[in-house]
């Protein structure tokens, strides 16, 4: 079965950020793989079983959470929430060598996009130029662009989304399990043997298995989880992906919206080899906080005229 579905966006450009990223100097012996550190995705406990409903129709079920999906994302777009974004740079055995976190609050404006002003950097408040820098960035505007995307490479948050991966995987529906005490459809997936797309999104999620948890009450993405089966040469072979694995998890909104379901953590873990290099890299993106806005913000409006803070 093959089904264009958005989701959320649940994968990510970790394999390009990391193939930008400077690589050790030419000649310096390769790594091996990093052995996956505790509180990786494929750690996570398995979700605790739940009654099984009646037969399901998969293809409805995927329709009707596409549909839900779409409602989600807008909506998206009229909260103000925190966003935290931590990179990590990991050794051989999965230890953090360097680590940095930007805190960032996301306001809608009304000319489209968000206001995203930088908090905090590295725990300490950031200078002017720091919040002008990462405003004009907008790299959560980007992502927010990207979500209902397929095979495209839009950014970190963003590229390898839901819709490429159920575009381009076979299902099997497992059950209901609860997580958390909410009931929730368990879809398995795996790679699909036949080519789609040419993007490096394609040729990553071409290499993807896992799982999805839709919501027995709404049909809401509530956890994926996917991991490559097999390692993706990139740019003429200059790089390789030897693994990605991507946990989404989401929750209602609050007790103002608890009709809506937005995500609340996005971990990446990249192991690459770009040129003569490993990189052992990990992305965490959270969000919280959430809060309903009458409507987006007029100060957010201003921005591009830098009379917003």
């Amino acid at each position: 079965m093959r089904v264009v579905v958005a989701l959320v966006a649940a994968g990510s450009l970790a394999a390009l950020q990391a193939f930008e990223a400077a690589p050790q100097p030419p000649g310096a012996p390769p790594r091996p793989v990093a052995a996956q550190p505790a509180g990786h995705p494929a750690s996570f406990p398995a979700s605790a079983p739940a009654p099984a409903p009646a037969a399901v129709d998969i293809n409805a079920l995927v329709h009707r959470a596409q549909s839900v999906h779409r409602k989600d994302a807008v909506t998206w777009s009229r909260f103000r929430f925190h966003r935290t974004v931590r990179s990590e740079r990991l050794d051989d055995a999965g230890a953090v060598l360097q680590a940095s976190v930007l805190e960032f609050e996301i306001m809608p404006m009304t000319v489209g996009g968000f206001d995203e002003r930088l908090l905090r950097i590295e725990g300490r408040e950031p200078t002017q130029a720091e919040i002008t820098r990462y405003r004009e960035e907008a790299s959560f505007s980007r992502h927010y662009a990207t979500l209902g995307a397929a095979d495209t490479d839009g950014g970190e948050e963003s590229g390898y989304s839901l819709a490429t991966l159920l575009r381009l995987s076979a299902y099997k529906y497992v059950g209901v399990e609860s997580l958390d005490g909410v009931a929730a459809h368990r879809l398995d997936f795996e790679p699909d043997p036949v080519p789609h797309g040419s993007g490096v999104a394609a040729k990553v999620t071409q290499a993807m298995a896992g799982s999805l948890w839709l919501t027995v009450d709404g049909a809401h993405l509530v956890r994926a989880r996917a991991a490559t089966v097999r390692p993706v040469s990139l740019y003429l072979g200059l790089g390789k992906v030897h693994s990605l694995e991507v946990l989404l998890e989401a929750a209602p909104a609050g007790a103002a919206a608890p009709e809506v379901y937005l995500p609340r953590r996005l971990m990446i873990s990249t192991n690459l080899r770009v040129f003569f290099s490993n990189q052992h890299r990990r992305r965490t993106f959270s969000y919280a906080d959430f809060a309903p806005l009458a409507s987006p913000s007029a100060a957010g409006a201003t921005r591009a005229g830098g009379a917003a803070p």
